[in-house]
């Protein structure tokens, strides 16, 4: 949901631009991308970006640090303009704002990638986590671990179980959604007492995007012009990161479930870059289920608000996404083992 802009009207951005950035601008239109309030500025020369309440402006300077960073790697991220003072960024009625140079191209729907465009984006992933090795500040631990505490399978299934008594049983859609509901609690019960909670300790956590999908790039004739909206970037384990930017982008895996053959090459290209170890392969299917497992977003948003079709179907997805991880993790799991280690 996007927040209500702290700016009244075009003059006021003008102004604000004038005395805060020193450019002249002429032109102002809003962009409807995301869920920020994003401006062209001057006929797309610059962008102008409000970020949410929920990022402070002490994570705004950590991107700007991430990206800084990243441009020494001749990674294509958005190049931001200084303020008068020389800052990247500035507090505008507890917002923070940034402007950029606008970034020519285009982006992709959700698995609208082809073979060439899915390969890439595991390629860019690998040249992003091993650049952000060397990385010169501490960045904030993504904390996965709790996803998958026994405590917090408990929670899910609470969560889940909350629903239920919200459903009808004389109406088609609530008995679909009451079906997957129970088939998630199911998995989860299944998943938690087969997890090895040490085992999962030893994935490997490393300095990453924290956000890292297709949704992310900006496109030019095919290829990726810019990644963009390092905000969110952390520790965390890449095996969940890797995984899930697969799952947004192949057009093979548009109805839930993965292209093995692609997903194979994605993870090999990967791993040429930052070798994985046998934890990250033998658990990376989990811990992606595991996240998804615990998310009831779309059949919450539906039952509350049945205007809210598009997020059913968004929860429709995520649920067979669990049924085909959840049946092929050993599988998955196995072809991986093949591919990176048979020769060693």
């Amino acid at each position: 949901m996007i927040e209500k802009t702290v700016f009244k009207n075009s003059k006021e951005i003008i102004l604000y631009v004038k005395k805060v950035y020193g450019l002249n601008i002429y032109s102002v239109r809003k962009i409807n991308r995301g869920s920020a309030n994003i401006y062209s500025l001057n006929d797309d020369k610059y962008i102008l970006k409000e970020f949410q309440s929920k990022y402070s402006k002490t994570e705004v300077d950590k991107e700007i640090k991430v990206i800084n960073h990243l441009k020494n790697f001749d990674i294509k991220v958005p190049e931001y303009i200084k303020t008068i003072n020389g800052k990247y960024n500035n507090l505008y009625k507890n917002k923070t704002i940034i402007i950029q140079y606008f970034i020519e191209g285009y982006t992709l729907k959700v698995n609208e990638g082809d073979y060439k465009q899915t390969i890439e984006c595991a390629d860019y992933y690998g040249k992003i986590v091993s650049a952000l090795k060397s990385l010169p500040i501490e960045l904030p631990d993504a904390n996965l671990s709790n996803w998958y505490s026994t405590e917090n399978f408990a929670l899910s299934i609470k969560k889940h179980e909350a629903l239920l008594p919200m459903l009808n049983d004389n109406d088609e859609i609530d008995k679909k959604i009451k079906k997957d509901i129970l088939d998630k609690i199911e998995m989860i019960k299944l998943i938690s007492s087969n997890t090895n909670f040490e085992e999962m300790s030893k994935l490997s956590v490393m300095n990453t995007h924290g956000d890292y999908s297709l949704l992310q790039f900006i496109y030019k004739d095919g290829k990726i012009n810019a990644v963009i909206d390092f905000v969110s970037a952390c520790k965390m384990p890449i095996a969940w990161e890797l995984i899930r930017s697969y799952s947004y982008i192949d057009k093979d895996a548009k109805d839930g479930e993965f292209n093995l053959d692609t997903f194979v090459d994605y993870v090999k290209t990967f791993n040429q870059y930052i070798p994985l170890n046998q934890y990250d392969l033998k658990y990376m299917t989990h811990l992606y289920l595991i996240q998804i497992l615990n998310s009831n977003f779309g059949y919450k948003q539906y039952i509350y608000n049945h205007e809210n079709t598009d997020l059913l179907n968004f929860g429709y997805l995520r649920t067979t996404i669990c049924r085909f991880l959840f049946n092929n993790a050993l599988v998955i799991t196995k072809r991986l083992e093949d591919a990176l280690y048979k020769n060693e």
